[in-house]
């Protein structure tokens, strides 16, 4: 089953899921220029961070809603060497994303990918990018698709770290639940090894790449990010796809108390898992590394939040410089609609 989830998630990177295909007759729509420099930049950020020869593993599970903590499958000890080829073409507005070992050893996905996708109506998926090397991958509005599926991807320092969390409602039921999640990790291909790849081999190697388990030491992770100090905010209201960017230059004291109060936030309820059990959503450092707050439930009997709020945190190491980024995502839960997105950046 983790195999397909992440295999839709492929197909939308080529286009929008449950959209016609650019064989149809009707018109592409005609994309606003605040829509076309948002596909212009997750373009931006393909072409430098997630594209070229990746190699590793991936692996779903399920959460257990009192402590916080992964379910494996007991079938799921023989992992695949999962192993990807993005390029661009060379007209370089489009490309293809292959991908070998996704369901069975072997196997083969060859799913085209294009710079703005060949719809007739607006996407029911939207992609967001964010430098340096941040895909997400999240539903317009999760009440009217089939399954909701939330994507990021952080691509960078040779190495890929992606989550997919997919939520579904049970017939008859009116709530909706993690049904599981699935993490990814790779590691870029050096460029002295790329005439060698292989893309259906495995090299066992790579598959140790994803632990089995979170690591333990989640006081040190959060006793060492507690003092970061935010150097940059990039705000995301996703139904105008309006992008507002603020430099530590011109941040006011409410963007910098609002800031420190988000990864404050974060790392305090993954401090304190005792309240795991009464908690509305899952705090945890994933096998992955990245850190992670996400809702148990999008819908629920009764609530008396008005919506619902995701947070994924990882860092970078780039030019000798620590990077804290942590995304905070926002659903409106009497429409479902995404309302916005917001990365902050923290040195």
């Amino acid at each position: 089953m983790f195999a397909l989830v992440l295999l839709l998630s492929i197909v939308v990177a080529g286009q929008a899921a449950g959209q016609p295909s650019s064989t149809t007759s009707s018109p592409p729509i005609v994309f606003t220029k605040n829509e076309l420099n948002e596909h212009n930049l997750v373009w931006k950020v393909m072409n430098k961070s997630c594209f070229g020869k990746w190699s590793g593993t991936l692996q779903s599970f399920r959460m257990n809603k009192t402590t916080n903590t992964p379910v494996f499958n007991d079938n799921d000890d023989e992992l695949l060497n999962f192993r990807l080829w993005a390029k661009a073409d060379t007209n370089r507005d489009t490309g293809t994303w292959t991908a070998w070992n996704l369901q069975r050893k072997g196997d083969e996905f060859i799913v085209p990918l294009r710079r703005l996708p060949a719809v007739s109506s607006r996407p029911s998926q939207l992609k967001i990018g964010f430098q340096p090397g941040c895909v997400l991958r999240i539903p317009f509005n999760f009440r009217q698709v089939p399954r909701s599926v939330i994507e990021l991807g952080y691509w960078g320092n040779g190495m890929r770290r992606t989550v997919v969390l997919e939520y579904q409602m049970p017939d008859k039921q009116k709530r909706m639940e993690l049904k599981d999640v699935t993490l990814v990790m790779q590691r870029a291909v050096p460029w002295y090894k790329n005439a060698f790849f292989v893309g259906n081999a495995t090299v066992a190697h790579d598959i140790q790449i994803l632990p089995r388990k979170a690591p333990s030491n989640v006081e040190d992770v959060v006793k060492r990010n507690r003092a970061r100090k935010p150097i940059r905010i990039e705000r995301v209201e996703l139904k105008s796809m309006q992008r507002v960017v603020t430099t530590k230059a011109d941040m006011t004291d409410d963007d910098t108390r609002g800031a420190v109060e988000v990864l404050e936030s974060l790392l305090l309820r993954l401090g304190n898992n005792e309240c795991a059990a009464r908690s509305s959503s899952y705090d945890v450092v994933l096998p992955n590394g990245l850190l992670a707050s996400f809702p148990k439930e999008m819908l629920a009997k009764s609530s008396s939040n008005a919506k619902k709020t995701f947070v994924l945190a990882h860092g970078w190491k780039r030019f000798g410089q620590q990077t804290f980024q942590t995304l905070v995502i926002d659903f409106d839960v009497t429409t479902g609609e995404a309302i916005v997105a917001t990365m902050y950046s923290y040195k």
